[in-house]
């Protein structure tokens, strides 16, 4: 989550949001850069933000300021909503960039029969499982349909094709999706602007797949035939391309309405093994105890989180200097995702377990202070609780994932690890600044894992 401003160089610097929870007034924020420095001041007041300081070298025009405030102030009341803490920063750099070169996008037309058969077969995937409401109202899926009876071309489809010849809809889903339920009798026309004499209130066909009436009364035959004729324009990547190629074509179309954030994304990318092992390591009721149902499904951070369990229990295993792990988390999901994508389910299931494993024991040895950053003082039962710190999260579930949950119960008192967590991120700087800014970070994420790995060692019998 970052936000753009202009200073008085010429130059273009890009801050990200951290909220001052140790203050003394409520709803304090700083707008800090890729080292922390901060560079201004910020008031939550009534869903505004209001400028208390502010460095002397920005030189935002004051209009577009509040605008690009008024912006900011929605992702970071939807970041909190999720339950996790905005420490990511950090500039990101693409290690391992593709060549463009080997970029193949092809030029096709689809008939729109043909996309329905296709769909049926199983070789166009239209069930990517992200959570929150894409749906279209009757209106807007009316009025897309007539503009396909009335013969005007969609947008561009841009699908990506697999080795194996299926197709995954990068963009184009919605409208696939509400073509797909009219050829199946889903809907009634309803709001039509220019066809409404003809073609309100009814469906695409007056009759079954096999001929016999269904009871509803179809479209005129000569839209019936018009909307079948139908062809679209669409942009394949060919499986040949980088895998990274389909992804950043999403990130980069993917700006109308509300766009969606990278584990959407990769949600619509990823095999349906991948996502519904994701679905049920999310799901688990030993992750929602262990989290105090603090992150959310909306934007599906839970199943972001247990992607990111994936990707550092596989570094760790190969590597327990994470020396595999480039400081680029996201494309390292990206390829993540796509190297599940490959495996067979009962390959995948496996997380499921060692995710189940993590959960119940991180709810035994910490309680309702699981992957929270914790100093003495917030262990006064007055004292709110703290927001998930994902790279918390990761350390500790991946550690604890390896011990048994009866042997941990049966060994050690309730909360064992609070109090001495609590104790050592009070007095390591250098943990309590890697937990606060830059999470992502290799060196990071190394000190985090180093530092909670000597926590277990010194409090579990094993």
């Amino acid at each position: 989550m970052k936000i753009s401003f202009q200073i008085n160089t010429g130059e273009e610097i890009f801050l990200s949001p951290i909220k001052k929870s140790d203050e003394g007034e409520v709803n304090l924020y700083q707008l800090v850069d890729a080292e922390a420095n901060p560079w201004m001041s910020l008031q939550l007041i009534n869903n505004r933000f209001t400028i208390t300081s502010q460095d002397s070298a920005i030189s935002e025009d004051a209009e577009d300021l509040i605008i690009k405030l008024d912006k900011l102030v929605l992702e970071v009341i939807e970041a909190e909503q999720s339950g996790t803490e905005n420490n990511e920063l950090g500039q990101i750099q693409d290690i391992d960039p593709y060549d463009p070169e080997k970029i193949k996008v092809t030029p096709k037309q689809f008939n729109i029969r043909l996309i329905a058969d296709m769909i049926d077969e199983g070789d166009i995937d239209l069930t990517p499982d992200f959570q929150r409401n894409l749906v279209w109202d009757s209106i807007q899926k009316s009025r897309l349909i007539e503009s396909v009876l009335l013969r005007i071309p969609l947008p561009m489809f841009y699908f990506s094709e697999e080795a194996e010849g299926r197709i995954t809809v990068v963009d184009g889903l919605q409208r696939l999706t509400t073509i797909k339920e009219f050829m199946d009798n889903k809907f009634p026309l309803k709001g039509l602007e220019y066809l409404k004499d003809s073609c309100e209130g009814r469906y695409y066909s007056g009759k079954n797949k096999d001929g016999s009436p269904n009871g509803k009364t179809g479209i005129e035959s000569k839209y019936y035939r018009w909307f079948n004729q139908t062809q679209f324009s669409c942009n394949v990547i060919d499986p040949a391309s980088p895998p990274k190629v389909k992804y950043d074509i999403f990130r980069r179309i993917n700006t109308g309405g509300k766009p969606l954030n990278n584990q959407e994304i990769r949600n619509c990318l990823a095999s349906k093994n991948l996502r519904d092992v994701l679905r049920r390591m999310a799901n688990l009721l030993e992750f929602k105890i262990a989290t105090d149902g603090s992150i959310k499904s909306v934007r599906m951070e839970d199943q972001e989180v247990a992607l990111r369990f994936i990707c550092f229990h596989r570094y760790y295993q190969k590597d327990y200097e994470l020396n595999n792990y480039n400081g680029n988390m996201e494309a390292s999901l990206d390829d993540l995702t796509d190297e599940l994508g490959k495996l067979k389910r009962d390959d995948l299931e496996k997380y499921i377990v060692l995710f189940s494993n993590s959960m119940k024991n991180a709810e035994h040895l910490f309680g309702k202070y699981a992957f929270r950053k914790i100093l003495p003082k917030h262990l006064e039962p007055s004292v709110p609780k703290q927001l998930i710190n994902k790279a918390l999260f990761v350390s500790f579930s991946v550690l604890l994932s390896k011990f048994d949950p009866k042997i941990i119960t049966d060994n050690h008192k309730q909360q064992l690890l609070v109090e001495p967590l609590a104790r050592r991120i009070e007095t390591d700087e250098y943990l309590f600044y890697y937990l606060s800014y830059g999470t992502n970070g290799k060196a990071n994420l190394q000190y985090i894992f180093d530092a909670t790995e000597t926590l277990i060692e010194e409090h579990l019998k094993y």
